[in-house]
């Protein structure tokens, strides 16, 4: 129960641990006037209940409402809140002053009368704690009016005959006062001594937490990385880290101030950032960063080290250079090149100019001749003439591919052509010291030629001028640009999509042409390939395509359907033909084709039938027939069972060491022999030379070409007993060779 009126009273006078600690005056002001109140009412409640009661009995009515008044103004006071501050405080001295003064006017005993006064003088003390020094001052001020009375005895009361003395006055008023000045201003000034002590305790803990603080970030400000230093607003270093104690003692031991030290480019201003190098020592530069201090005017300053960024970026910039010239300029001659061609000029720079794209054409024979140095020698020769040879407003930019790229005003060509212009400024030759010793190039040039009279892009020049340059060959160097040109490219790349597509879908036909004996027997057939449009049902003849077939590599693709088409032909042959040998022709570069080559050898291996009824052809006019490798391979196809048939004796490469390497067994004369057989002495001698050697060699032959009886009588009058050609039949569709048989039957 006690202690749970203490803790009321605690809370109700603002005395608990939380109010005793904060910095809020006017919860310790409140907390000073209530105690001051409760304190007095408390105490002074048996004067006030006595002097009542006397005061009734007398028949004092009006001394019995004035106690009974003030005790309940005291009361109505002590019901104020934290809010009403100011009118409690207001209360308060103004309940202090009234009773005063009822005291000093309304008591006629001088000596009770001076308690007045003496009330009056606690003045500045409560004034000074509810509002403050100046409030207090002018108190202590006024109080000099009743120490005046006070020290002349001055009689002032009754005032307006008022009188509110009773018996026992002096003892009322001497125990207000002693109670007033015993526990109500004392135990205010507690009050106030408590929060102070609490805030002094406070402010203590606070003081060394703070001064460790400081010392820590002291700590951390001295031992950072980064130098750093601590300037008043002209620079002048007040402070500064260990490392930048030791940044000064390394470079300027004298400095005073940072510009002293760095060689500023500007003022330091707050905010602001700023590159600086050291004194004597422009490889180390820094980066000083003022740091934004919003409470006084020094300012701190953060060195960071920049020096190795810098270094970085030299070297990137460095990099960049290399990258840059790299990419727009020639490694070897150092001529501006095709990238640079691009944003140096524009449609507008090459309107009405006359472009040429110059090629070395023999550079590739020179670096396998003599080696890619002397070549790399040639070429930086040749940019330097091209230089020295055009004149000032003609750029000249290398192109990949040993090209070289110019445009040449119109007025220089008005009255000349360009392969004048061109034969009058190149050379044909050039001498290249070395090593080895002096050598002599021969130089062939080839040239592609465009005029910008209309406006165009720059691709589409360069462009222009690779097509005519495409078109030159050594009968015809020099080549300009004509749209028939395009037209006839467009024409081939339709042609080549067309023969591709034709043969990814499939659309190769077989055609057949017999070989037959003297006695006009069948004995076998040789399989020639066609392309069939699907749609339109044309038939594309083998010049229409072969070439393409060979400019493109598609040799591979191509053979290995025929294969696949004569393998279906042999599976499914009709029951009225006789059965007989088909013979594909091989050009040689599918041979190499380690896949092709491997998937044709399993077939003859694993199918020992085969061999008789596929024979391979090798065109002999290729120059990969020649080979060593093809050689071997087809030797070894001969060694499982193929029949090996060397086509169009007599035309193509090494003619008589193929005998040799090769294990053929069939030699086909050709046709430019044959269809002279009968007129040229010379053709029938190199003929019969030819069979009479294939006899030596026990190796069949077969006549090519036969296309007349007066062929066939000479032929078969030297010994051929295998014929070919269209006398006997053109090359046609299987179908065609059904229906024959039919009709013979």
């Amino acid at each position: 129960m006690i202690s749970r009126t203490i803790r009321i009273l605690k809370h109700y006078l603002l005395l608990d641990e939380d109010n005793l600690r904060t910095t809020d005056a006017d919860v310790w002001r409140l907390s000073v006037l209530r105690t001051i109140l409760l304190i007095g009412v408390v105490l002074t409640s048996a004067i006030v209940a006595h002097s009542s009661y006397t005061a009734y009995v007398q028949e004092l009515y009006y001394v019995m409402y004035l106690t009974l008044g003030f005790t309940a103004f005291l009361f109505a006071t002590l019901s104020i809140g934290l809010k009403d501050i100011k009118i409690a405080s207001a209360c308060l001295v103004l309940a202090v002053v009234g009773a005063s003064l009822c005291i000093l006017f309304f008591t006629i005993d001088l000596e009770s009368a001076r308690y007045g006064l003496l009330l009056l003088f606690t003045l500045p003390i409560i004034v000074r704690v509810l509002y403050g020094v100046k409030a207090s001052i002018a108190t202590m001020l006024f109080n000099l009016i009743p120490y005046y009375l006070l020290l002349n005895n001055t009689q002032v009361s009754p005032l307006f005959g008022i009188d509110i003395t009773l018996p026992d006055t002096h003892t009322y008023l001497a125990s207000l006062i002693f109670l007033f000045f015993n526990f109500c201003i004392p135990m205010a000034v507690l009050r106030v001594m408590s929060s102070l002590e609490k805030q002094s305790e406070h402010n203590l803990l606070q003081s060394k937490k703070l001064n460790k603080l400081v010392s820590r970030y002291q700590e951390i400000f001295n031992n950072g990385g980064t130098p750093s230093f601590f300037c008043d607003e002209q620079g002048r270093v007040i402070q500064a880290n260990k490392a930048a104690r030791a940044l000064v003692k390394k470079y300027r031991p004298e400095s005073e101030y940072i510009q002293d030290l760095f060689s500023l480019s500007h003022p330091i201003t707050k905010g602001v950032n700023q590159h600086a190098s050291i004194f004597n020592a422009p490889e180390r530069e820094f980066k000083l960063q003022p740091a934004s201090l919003e409470h006084h005017k020094k300012q701190l300053i953060h060195c960071h080290d920049i020096s190795a960024n810098k270094k970085s970026l030299m070297e990137f910039d460095a990099f960049k250079k290399q990258q840059y010239e790299k990419h727009y300029f020639n490694e070897l001659t150092g001529l501006k090149n095709h990238h640079f061609w691009k944003i140096a000029e524009s449609s507008e720079s090459i309107l009405n100019r006359h472009i040429v794209l110059l090629k070395l054409a023999n550079l590739r024979e020179v670096n396998l001749q003599y080696g890619y140095s002397q070549g790399d020698q040639l070429l930086l020769s040749v940019a330097s003439l091209l230089q020295s040879e055009f004149t000032n407003d003609v750029s000249v930019y290398q192109f990949p591919g040993a090209k070289f790229l110019f445009t040449v005003n119109g007025k220089h060509l008005s009255t000349q052509s360009i392969e004048h212009y061109l034969e009058r400024r190149l050379p044909t030759s050039m001498i290249i010291n070395s090593a080895r010793g002096t050598v002599e190039h021969m130089l062939k040039w080839r040239a592609g030629h465009y005029h910008a009279s209309r406006e165009i892009s720059l691709d589409a020049a360069a462009e222009c001028c690779a097509i005519a340059l495409s078109q030159s060959d050594e009968f015809a160097p020099y080549i300009s640009f004509s749209i028939n040109t395009v037209k006839t490219i467009r024409e081939n790349t339709q042609q080549k999509d067309k023969v591709k597509a034709l043969l990814d879908n499939g659309c190769l036909a077989l055609y057949l042409q017999p070989q037959v004996s003297l006695h006009g027997v069948t004995v076998g057939y040789e399989v020639l390939a066609r392309l069939k449009e699907p749609k339109s049902g044309t038939v594309l003849q083998p010049f229409q395509f072969l070439p393409l077939v060979e400019e493109n590599k598609w040799e591979v693709l191509f053979t290995q359907k025929i294969i696949d088409g004569t393998l279906a032909l042999l599976d499914k042959w009709p029951s009225n033909l006789p059965k007989v040998p088909l013979a594909i022709n091989l050009s040689g570069p599918e041979l190499l084709s380690d896949l092709f080559y491997e998937k044709l050898l399993r077939r003859f291996s694993e199918s020992p039938e085969l061999g008789a009824r596929l024979k391979l052809e090798l065109t002999e006019t290729s120059v990969l027939a020649s080979h060593y490798e093809t050689k071997r391979r087809l030797t070894s196809l001969a060694n499982v069972g193929a029949t090996i048939i060397i086509d169009d004796f007599g035309t193509g490469h090494a003619s008589l060491s193929q005998l040799i390497d090769m294990s053929a067994s069939v030699i086909k004369v050709d046709r430019e022999f044959v269809e002279r057989v009968e007129t040229s002495e010379r053709h029938r001698k190199i003929v019969k030379m030819t069979l009479d050697l294939a006899k030596s060699l026990d190796m069949q032959t077969i006549a090519e070409g036969v296309e007349t009886q007066a062929q066939l009588r000479v032929l078969k009058d030297m010994g051929f007993n295998i014929f070919q050609g269209y006398l006997f039949g053109k090359p046609a569709p299987i179908e065609h060779w059904v229906k024959t048989a039919k009709a013979r039957a």
